[in-house]
C-alpha cells in the first residue's frame, strides 16, 4: 500500500477535485439521496467503530473512507445506534466550508507555483516520471506543470480514483454530515480548510518531492490497493488496516509524523474535554487515524479512558 491510499482519508478531496474540474472541465454533480439510502439496506457484522467512555461523557469514533464507489457504504447497526444517541457530529472538516468558493480559491492560491514551474522544483528524474504518468492518465502535462509537487500528487491520485469510480460525494463523512444536518444535530470540525492545506503547503521542497515520487510510483497499483483498503475498512479488519498503514509510510517517516501522528495528538487534545462533560459525540475521521500504535484510539487508551471496538 502507498501514500496514495492515505489520500482516501484526506478531506482535501473536494477542493482538489474542484481544481481538476476547473482545469479539465469535469462535472461534479451532487449525489442523490437514493444512493445514500440504498447503502443502508445492507448490514455489516463488524465496522470501524469504537466507543470511548469516561464517568461522564461518551465518544463514538467512526473510521471513514472519504471516497467510495456508489452503494458501497454499509451502515452497521452499531453505527446507526451511535448516530441516534449523539447530540453532536464532529468531523475532520466542515464540508460546507470545504465546498465553499472561498476554500476553492484558497486551494488554488496555495496549490499553484508563482514564477516557476515543476521543472524548477524537482529533480530531472522526478520530472520525467511526472510527465510519463500524467500523460498516461490522458492529461496534458503542460496544463499541470505550474502545480506545486504536493498539489500535483493529490491531483493525480484523485483524478485516477475518480476515473476508477471513487467519489467524495459518496464518502462516509458526507453521509454523516448530511444525516446530521437533517436530524438537527450540532455539527463541528476538528480542523479548518486552511490548516489542512498548510499541512501540505508547509512541507519542505524535499518532502514535497518525496510525496510526489511515491505517488507517481504507485499510480499503476492504485485500483488493486484501494480495493484492498476499502474491503478491510468495510469489514472492520483493524489488523489489516494497521498493516496497510505501516507499509504505506514505512519509507516516509517524516510524512507519517506530519500527516498522521501530529494530527492524532491534536485531535485527542480536543476530544478530552468532551469526555469530561455529560453528553455523547460522534467523531467521524479517516479510518487510518484510528489504527496503529499512535492512533487516536491508542492515545485515548493511554489517557485512561475505556475504549472498545463495536
Amino acid at each position: 500500500m502507498s501514500f496514495s491510499q492515505w489520500t482516501m482519508g484526506c478531506r482535501l478531496t473536494t477542493a482538489v477535485l474542484a481544481l481538476v474540474a476547473i482545469v479539465f472541465g469535469l462535472s461534479l454533480a451532487a449525489p442523490t439521496v437514493s444512493a445514500l439510502e440504498s447503502s443502508e439496506t445492507r448490514e455489516a457484522s463488524r465496522s470501524c467503530l469504537w466507543e470511548v467512555s469516561s464517568e461522564k461523557g461518551t465518544l463514538y469514533l467512526v473510521g471513514t473512507v472519504h471516497l467510495l464507489k456508489p452503494g458501497t457504504h454499509v451502515v452497521s447497526p452499531a453505527a446507526k445506534a451511535a448516530f441516534e444517541q449523539a447530540q453532536t457530529i464532529l468531523l475532520e472538516l466542515d464540508l460546507d466550508e470545504a465546498e465553499s468558493p472561498a476554500s476553492r480559491q484558497l486551494f488554488a492560491r496555495k496549490a499553484l507555483l508563482e514564477g516557476e514551474t515543476l521543472v524548477d522544483k524537482v529533480s530531472s528524474e522526478t520530472l520525467a516520471l511526472a510527465v510519463e504518468k500524467t500523460e498516461a492518465l490522458g492529461l496534458p502535462f503542460d496544463r499541470l506543470s505550474n502545480l506545486k509537487p504536493w498539489s500535483l500528487s493529490l491531483t493525480l491520485t484523485l483524478f485516477k480514483l475518480q476515473a476508477l469510480g471513487f467519489d467524495p460525494r459518496h464518502g462516509v463523512d458526507r453521509y454523516y454530515f448530511d444525516q446530521g444536518k437533517q436530524a438537527g444535530k450540532e455539527i463541528g470540525a476538528l480542523e479548518t480548510m486552511e490548516y489542512q492545506l498548510d499541512l501540505f503547503d508547509g512541507m519542505s521542497d524535499r518532502l514535497q518531492e518525496e510525496l510526489l515520487r511515491q505517488t507517481l510510483g504507485d499510480l499503476d497499483l492504485l485500483e488493486e490497493e484501494t480495493e484492498q483498503l476499502v474491503q478491510a475498512w468495510s469489514q472492520g479488519e483493524v489488523e489489516v488496516l494497521e498493516e496497510l498503514m505501516e507499509t504505506s509510510f514505512e519509507d516516509y517517516p517524516d510524512l507519517y509524523r506530519r500527516l498522521v501522528v501530529d494530527r492524532n495528538k491534536n485531535w485527542v487534545l480536543q476530544l478530552k474535554p468532551l469526555l469530561d462533560q455529560r453528553g455523547t459525540t460522534l467523531v467521524v475521521v479517516g479510518a487510518l487515524h484510528l489504527v496503529g500504535a499512535e492512533s487516536v484510539v491508542e492515545l485515548l487508551k493511554k489517557q485512561g479512558y475505556t475504549v472498545k471496538q463495536l
